[in-house]
């Protein structure tokens, strides 16, 4: 894998890891912040769409499309955002992101309007996946693995140099 896409990559994890934490805000849209792990966990209904062609990556790397996401009072995703990703899967992204459904978000018992954000992780075959995915028990899997296709090995590896007194 090329220092570029390894840099972007690791910066793009980095910025899911700050907004995954568990805080939520308040928008000027009168939307809910919301983090992404705690929407994923909300995912009903998700759609990961197949690239058509090759895309910046080879077979054995992979790439990340960043989102943001708003979702209506009912769940339903009314609109959404390119973040950042290579140009060909700007497309792809957001028309996945657009169907998926939500469980409707509640403050003090009410649904509200929701802005988050969703990562959509794409293997160099063309195969795609949300970076986090509801367990099934209320919380979520992933976020944690770079996964490679088949035959690609274990993907990259960080070597560090021991520290020097």
């Amino acid at each position: 894998m090329s220092f570029q896409i390894w840099n972007s990559l690791v910066i793009a994890v980095a910025n899911i890891a700050v907004a995954a934490g568990s805080f939520v805000q308040q928008t000027d849209s009168n939307a809910v912040v919301v983090p992404e792990k705690t929407m994923a966990a909300r995912l009903v209904n998700y759609a990961t769409p197949n690239l058509l062609k090759p895309t910046s990556t080879n077979r054995c790397s992979n790439a990340l499309a960043r989102v943001k996401v708003f979702v209506d009072e009912s769940g339903k995703v009314s609109g959404a955002e390119y973040l950042s990703g290579y140009a060909e899967l700007k497309e792809p992204a957001l028309a996945a992101v657009r169907q998926w459904l939500y469980k409707p978000y509640l403050v003090n018992g009410h649904p509200v309007a929701v802005e988050t954000q969703a990562s959509i992780f794409y293997l160099g075959d063309g195969e795609s996946l949300p970076m986090y995915l509801p367990d099934g028990s209320g919380k979520v899997k992933g976020g944690n693995v770079l996964p490679l296709p088949a035959g690609c090995g274990s993907g990259p590896q960080i070597k560090r140099q021991a520290s020097e007194p």
